[in-house]
């Protein structure tokens, strides 16, 4: 069986995409990754497992307008669907994100694939969710990464099976803390760090009360950590939440995997999620793995998805975010550091994607089977 998996933009911002393509490969499917675009350090991962890469259309990420962005996503489409012409019955399709599907809508008749829904699409983003329908029910196969998605998902698309769930943990993720530097990049980041109690924040930063309530604890506890941002800071977050707590730096966003090597410099991970919306009280992120990988404890706020995983677990502390609050989970923490450490590493370890794919692949390969023969 040949595997098609499609992503149309920034595969490398997408680290459950890029683990699922790794435990496919590991599995010894015959994949070919397409994508839109990618940056060079991903790829350069991809072809030392020598997975086959094909690039159907470069799509920049500068602000374009939305004329401009239609053309491109015609364009990705257009040439999607040619290529698609010169699969056999034996190609599953697997779409990495509901945008990659959604692009190919009303271009995927007779042909059989797989959608990993790495969102729940509610509130400001239903539109998106109802695009897809039509979509998830014709696939052969749903993912999810959150065990209460999958049954929103299925109860929003009245599918007759419940999606399989593949936490966001990172395949063959390194581990080891203080990891030495691979390239410049990081080690010119590490250099700056290293000799610091670091308190971490990755991702898309926002100026949200908790990074701000974050800033006021470190400064009234005055024990010399080093608050370090490290994503995509669009609005310039960085410079206010210096001004309330001076000893902060920022990194712009680090290619996956590599950013791994610099959040392995961390002693306290922190995140939130506010639970105005179903996809961010039911969040799965990835950080809770890539932080408990490296028996980083970690400071979140109380919504369902961060107390059923890291709370429930022991592998750090779950609260309504305050000032005060997060100054006595730190405090908490630092006097039961190796407990909640070694807490964080077991939560890691219970989680084995490699074994739900291989599972995931036996069905299908099935459902495969099935579907060849109705269509003789």
């Amino acid at each position: 069986m040949k595997i098609k998996y499609i992503i149309y933009n920034g595969l490398d911002k997408y680290p459950p995409c890029f683990s699922q393509i790794r435990m496919l490969k590991k599995l010894n499917y015959d994949i070919e990754v397409i994508y839109g675009n990618c940056a060079p350090s991903t790829l350069e991962t991809l072809k030392a497992d020598n997975i086959k890469l094909t690039n159907i259309k470069y799509v920049k990420e500068e602000n374009i307008s939305k004329l401009e962005k239609m053309k491109r996503i015609y364009s990705f489409r257009n040439n999607l669907t040619k290529y698609l012409k010169t699969f056999d019955d034996n190609t599953l399709i697997w779409f990495g994100n509901a945008e990659s599907a959604i692009v190919m809508k009303g271009k995927l008749k007779n042909k059989k694939y797989i959608i990993s829904l790495l969102e729940l699409y509610d509130d400001k983003d239903k539109f998106r969710g109802k695009l897809l329908h039509g979509l998830v029910e014709n696939a052969l196969m749903v993912t999810v990464c959150e065990e209460t998605r999958g049954y929103l998902v299925r109860h929003w698309y009245n599918l007759d099976y419940l999606p399989t769930v593949f936490p966001n943990k990172a395949y063959e993720q390194i581990e080891d803390r203080r990891h030495k530097p691979s390239n410049e990049l990081t080690k010119k980041i590490i250099d700056t760090i290293k000799n610091d109690k670091v308190i971490i924040y990755q991702g898309i930063i926002f100026k949200t009360d908790e990074l701000i309530e974050t800033a006021k604890a470190l400064k009234e506890l005055n024990k010399g950590y080093k608050l370090v941002l490290m994503g995509m800071d669009k609005e310039n977050v960085f410079q206010y939440i210096k001004k309330i707590y001076d000893n902060t730096v920022f990194f712009e966003y680090v290619p996956a995997p590599l950013h791994l090597e610099i959040t392995s410099y961390a002693r306290i991970g922190v995140l939130f999620y506010r639970s105005n919306k179903l996809n961010n009280a039911y969040c799965a992120p990835n950080k809770i793995y890539e932080y408990s990988g490296f028996g980083i404890p970690i400071i979140g706020n109380y919504i369902p998805g961060l107390n059923n995983t890291i709370g429930k677990a022991g592998a750090g502390i779950c609260v309504k975010l305050s000032k005060e609050n997060i100054k006595n989970a730190i405090l908490e923490i630092e006097n039961n550091y190796e407990s909640f450490s070694k807490n964080a590493k077991r939560f890691f370890e219970s989680c084995d994607n490699l074994k739900t794919m291989k599972e995931f692949m036996t069905n299908i390969e099935l459902e495969m089977v099935g579907k060849n023969e109705e269509n003789d």
